[in-house]
């Protein structure tokens, strides 16, 4: 499974297939949780979900859109832990990480005198760029 925010916001299955998720509200929810294997706070996913509006039942209602994430996105591991909420995925299954890896790996590899390298690295970084990011 990845994920794709360079772009819209998207999921992919193992087989490359796009899985839905549908909503404004769910999409929010899983582009905070895009930074991959790292726990977010529910109050900022609260905040990032609902704005400055958040419901009365403001936990019960961002359990209940991950819930409704969870549903969408069968096999992907959301947990819940006393800190908040991970997606327990590799960093690198997450575009815009990946693209940071290798627009790094490409400046290193100019610093160390190999543009060959450096170009290949860059426009494999700049092929992950679907559109206007979170569009």
């Amino acid at each position: 499974m990845r994920f794709g925010v360079l772009g819209a916001t998207q999921a992919y299955a193992a087989d490359g297939s796009v899985l839905p998720v549908t909503g404004v509200r769910l999409r929010a929810l899983l582009v905070l949780l895009l930074d991959a294997d790292r726990t977010v706070t529910p109050q900022r996913l609260t905040d990032g979900v609902y704005g400055d509006r958040p419901p009365e039942q403001a936990a019960n209602a961002l359990q209940s859109q991950v819930s409704r994430l969870r549903r969408s996105l069968p096999g992907v591991p959301i947990e819940f832990g006393p800190a908040g909420y991970r997606l327990a995925i590799d960093r690198q299954r997450v575009d815009v990480h990946r693209f940071t890896a290798l627009a790094e790996a490409g400046r290193a590899a100019l610093a160390a005198g190999d543009p060959a390298g450096a170009a290949a690295l860059l426009r494999d970084a700049l092929g992950l760029w679907r559109g206007e990011p979170l569009a």
